[in-house]
């Protein structure tokens, strides 16, 4: 920096001598052309191998930035195909997840109507057994009930033959016949 300043106040002297001229002279013109080219080889002296080793290392800067972007790129397009491929995976492993949950349900579906028939069939011979079981009694209770009615009409039959002296001579027939 102090080079620098330096560089620069000893460049800037010439030309505030030579302002003060009004026309142009050759002389004072070579002095400046002079004057620049010494400035310029001092510029380049000093300040050159700093240039150009602060160029090389940014050259060099920018070429690790790069190699490392393309590492960074390589290693990111490495990253993208692992993780497509696990996309891929596990949509297979959906699309099996899916299947399987199809094959389930259509079990359990036709397990739930294999039940119901059954269960329906249960239902359906109960009330067959209740139905066999019911018109077994009624036939029970109609033979029941003819049974008595005949009884009782037989009783009032008997009951209009047997009165008056019929009665008597039935009973000794039936003495006699036990007797015997």
């Amino acid at each position: 920096m102090k080079k620098a300043f330096l560089l620069t106040a000893l460049l800037s002297f010439p030309l505030t001598a030579f302002a003060a001229g009004g026309e142009l002279d050759w002389k004072t013109f070579g002095w400046r052309v002079a004057m620049f080219v010494i400035f310029a080889a001092l510029l380049y002296f000093l300040t050159a191998k700093r240039i150009k080793a602060m160029l090389i290392q940014r050259t060099e800067d920018i070429k690790a930035a790069l190699a490392e972007a393309e590492t960074a790129k390589d290693e990111a397009m490495a990253k993208v195909k692992q993780y497509e491929a696990k996309m891929a995976e596990l949509e297979k492993e959906l699309e099996e997840m899916k299947a399987n949950a199809k094959k389930a349900a259509e079990s359990e579906r036709e397990y739930m109507i294999a039940d119901a028939k059954k269960h329906v069939e249960q239902m359906k011979q109960f009330a067959i057994n209740m139905i066999e079981s019911e018109k077994e009694r009624a036939i029970q209770e109609l033979h029941h009930e003819a049974v008595e009615l005949a009884a009782n009409q037989a009783e009032q039959k008997l009951i209009k033959e047997i009165s008056g002296g019929k009665a008597a001579k039935i009973l000794d027939e039936y003495v006699k016949r036990i007797g015997e």
